[in-house]
Order: C-alpha cells, then sequence, then structure tokens
C-alpha cells in the first residue's frame, strides 16, 4: 500500500492532510472534553446541538476521507492498468518488431540465396565456357602440334635421307682412304720395325752397362752406409754411457743436496729407506713430493724427507738438458 501512494505523491499530500484535520479535530474535542466547566442554564441545548453538528461533521470528513482514500486507490489502480497496458503494448510492438526483423532477415536470406544460386549459375556458366574455349584452343593446339610433328617427320626423312647419301659417299672415300692408309702404315710399320729392333739392341747395351754401373754403385753405397752405421753406433753408444754417468752424476747431486739440508727427527731411532717422489718444473722448482714404499717409517720421518726436499730447491741441474727429468724416484738413505 506504501509503496503505490509513494508513487502518487500528490495523492499521498491530500491523505496525509486530511489526516491532519482529523487528528485536529479529536485533539480540539479532546481539549474541550478536558474542561469541565459549568455549563451555563440555556447552554445545554447549544451544547447538544453543535455536538450533533460535530458528529454530523466529522461524519462527512470521514466519508471524504474514505472517498478520498478510495480514489487514490481507484487511480493507484487505473495507472497500474494503464501501466500494465502500456507495458503489454510495448511488449506486443517489440514481439511485432522481432516478427518483422525475423521476416526482414528470412527475406534476406532468401534474397542472399538466389543471388549466390545465380552467381553460382553465372560463374558454372562462365567455367563452361571458358572450359569450351580451352577445349577448342587445346584441340587447335593438338592439330597444329601434329601438323608441326607431321612437317618435322618429313623433314627429318629428307635429312636422314641425305646422311645416308652423305655417309654413304664418306665411307666410300673413307675405304679409299683407309685402303691408302693401311699401305702407307705397313710401308711405315715395316721401317719402325727395323728402328725398332736397332733401338731395342742400342737399349739393351745401355741397360747392361747401366746396371754394371749400379751395382757397383751400390756395392760402395752399402759399403758407406756399413760405415755410418758402425760409426754411428759406436757414438751412441758413446752418447748413452756419457748420458749414464751424467744421469748418476744428477741424482747422486740430488739425494746428496737432500742430504744434507736433511734432519734427523727426534725420538728417531729406526731411520728406513723411503722412496720418495718428488715433481720438479724448469730451473729445479719443486712442485710436489709425494711417498711410495716406506716400510717403518712414520709421519714425523716423512715429514722431515719433505722439509729436507724443499729446503734444497732449486735443485741441482744436470750436466746436459736432454737427462732433465720432471718427475724424479729415488730411495733416500741418510745412514
Amino acid at each position: 500500500m506504501l509503496a503505490e501512494l509513494l508513487k502518487h505523491p500528490r495523492a499521498l499530500l491530500i491523505s496525509l492532510a486530511l489526516h491532519a484535520v482529523v487528528i485536529g479535530v479529536i485533539v480540539v474535542n479532546f481539549h474541550f472534553v478536558d474542561r469541565p466547566d459549568l455549563i451555563k442554564p440555556g447552554q445545554v441545548e447549544k451544547t447538544v446541538k453543535a455536538e450533533v453538528v460535530d458528529q454530523q461533521q466529522l461524519d462527512a470528513r470521514e466519508k471524504q476521507k474514505q472517498a478520498e482514500e478510495q480514489r487514490i486507490k481507484d487511480e493507484a489502480r487505473k495507472k497500474k492498468e494503464a501501466e500494465a497496458r502500456r507495458l503489454a503494448e510495448k511488449k506486443r510492438k517489440e514481439e511485432e518488431k522481432k516478427k518483422a526483423e525475423l521476416k526482414r532477415k528470412k527475406e534476406a536470406e532468401e534474397k542472399r540465396k538466389k543471388e549466390v544460386a545465380r552467381k553460382a549459375e553465372e560463374k558454372r556458366k562462365a567455367e563452361d565456357k571458358r572450359k569450351a574455349e580451352e577445349k577448342r584452343k587445346a584441340e587447335e593446339k593438338r592439330k597444329a602440334e601434329e601438323k608441326r610433328k607431321a612437317e618435322e617427320k618429313r623433314k627429318a626423312e629428307e635429312k636422314r635421307k641425305a646422311e645416308e647419301k652423305r655417309k654413304a659417299e664418306e665411307k666410300r672415300k673413307a675405304e679409299e682412304a683407309r685402303i691408302a692408309e693401311e699401305k702407307r702404315k705397313a710401308e711405315e710399320a715395316r721401317i719402325a720395325e727395323e728402328k725398332r729392333k736397332a733401338e731395342e739392341k742400342r737399349k739393351a747395351e745401355e741397360e747392361r752397362k747401366r746396371k754394371e754401373a749400379e751395382q757397383r754403385r751400390l756395392a760402395e753405397e752399402e759399403q758407406k752406409r756399413k760405415e755410418a752405421e758402425l760409426k754411428a753406433k759406436l757414438q751412441a753408444e758413446e752418447n748413452q754411457r756419457r748420458l749414464k754417468s751424467l744421469r748418476d752424476a744428477y741424482k747422486l747431486a740430488i739425494l746428496q743436496k737432500v742430504r744434507r739440508n736433511w734432519i734427523r727427527p727426534t725420538g728417531s731411532e729406526k731411520i728406513p729407506e723411503c722412496w720418495v717422489r718428488v715433481l720438479q718444473g724448469p730451473g729445479g722448482i719443486i712442485l710436489d713430493v709425494t711417498f711410495g714404499d716406506c716400510p717403518g717409517g712414520n709421519n714425523a720421518y716423512r715429514a722431515s724427507i719433505e722439509n729436507a726436499v724443499y729446503k734444497s730447491e732449486p735443485l741441482p741441474k744436470p750436466g746436459d738438458p736432454a737427462i732433465f727429468e720432471r718427475e724424479l724416484n729415488f730411495n733416500f738413505k741418510p745412514e
């Protein structure tokens, strides 16, 4: 109900005004009732008449109020019905518009399909026309090709016959030239054979002399080679002896220098033999020291040997660069 009245503000204002008047009248009546004034003589009849008039006015106002409320309700109902009719009309028009749009789309689709069919038909006819034209041109081309091939065949036949005639003439001339050439070659072969035999005899004599000279040369070279081998062998043995002597001296010098720099560790009674591996760089720079078989040697003993090796840096230089060894292995035996 309130929602309907809010939709019609004018009717709501009228209703509120009427209610305010009624409430005012009631308040006034209560005010008169609350005041117990003394009724003067002759006022009773006037009071009764006034009350009757007031009641009639209240009834009239109540009826007017009810009529106004009914009117507001009727107006609200009419507006609601009008709104419903408007919405129904709007919906009907939208439906009609949709139907018209669907009809238009259907007609447009049919028109499009007809247009597509028409274009397809035109395209098919154009394609048929094109194929017929291509077929006609192909036929003309085929006939022209057959005519060209026939002409070429005729010319080729004439050319072949002329070529056969030319070849027959050339063959005859070639045969005559061959016979003449064979006679010439036979004479040249006879003369060449005589020359060949004479040349072979000369070459055989030269070959005999060459072989004798080659045998003498090989014998001399073999003698020289043996002498050179013997000399080289003797020189190599001498070099090996010299290098061995230098290598032994080189290792001994290193071992002696290490022994000189070795300090006996305290508490070591037994000094075992230890195989030491020393990795050195150019100039006797020591790169690494490791140990091989060292039975009975403790960590202190190994450390003393390692310290002696590093104290010996740089290691002695070899007497010949050829005996330089990057990796040295020696048996350290201080006693």
